[in-house]
């Protein structure tokens, strides 16, 4: 009987912590694996007048989920109208937009038909992906309204830029991030800088 004890609390005393469970508890399973934040880079036409194909220059921007739970954000640039003398005159504005589905609302553009508020599906690629430990919410809108500030002053050109891909560029760049090459991707404004 004695011996029977000994080679019980010999055996439980060599099972792994996580089985044997404390104080009576159940033993818990592997705990998750949470994602690391991740961001990609997509690029889709900028659009076209009704009937013409998409135009080859592309918008960019940063598709970012936190974690491996559902939903994240699209950071991206846009124009913003200036009020003042000089009709037309439009400066860079970055957003971050929270959304259920990154890539697929991206896909999703919005006056993509020039001169028309509908909504228009434009195919979309991922021309990089990082990781990037860390990243938060905050951090995420922090750099974004620095970045608007810094952009304030600033008229949007497209060609030549500061463009809404100037502004994603400067984005990557404040993340500590070296600009990816970009293939054969359009991107006008990218890598531009004051």
């Amino acid at each position: 009987m004695k011996r029977l004890l000994a080679t019980l609390l010999l055996t439980c005393a060599t099972l792994p912590g996580a089985a044997r469970g404390s104080e009576g508890e159940a033993a818990a399973g592997p705990k998750p694996v949470v994602a690391a934040p991740r961001i990609v880079l997509a690029a889709r036409s900028i659009g076209s007048r009704r009937g013409d194909p998409p135009s080859p220059k592309a918008h960019a921007a940063l598709l970012v989920r936190l974690g491996s739970g559902p939903g994240g954000f699209i950071v991206q640039g846009g124009k913003e109208s200036v009020s003042g003398w000089l009709p037309g005159r439009a400066r860079v504005i970055g957003y971050v937009i929270p959304c259920a589905d990154p890539a697929l609302e991206f896909t999703r553009a919005a006056g993509a038909f020039w001169g028309e508020g509908e909504v228009r599906e434009l195919p979309t690629r991922a021309l990089a992906t990082f990781d990037e430990p860390g990243l938060t919410e905050a951090r995420i809108r922090a750099i974004v309204d620095s970045l608007n500030e810094e952009f304030r002053s600033r008229d949007y050109r497209l060609d030549g830029g500061p463009s809404s891909n100037s502004f994603v560029s400067r984005f990557l760049e404040r993340l500590g991030r070296a600009l990816p090459a970009v293939g054969d991707a359009d991107l006008p404004g990218w890598g531009w800088r004051p």
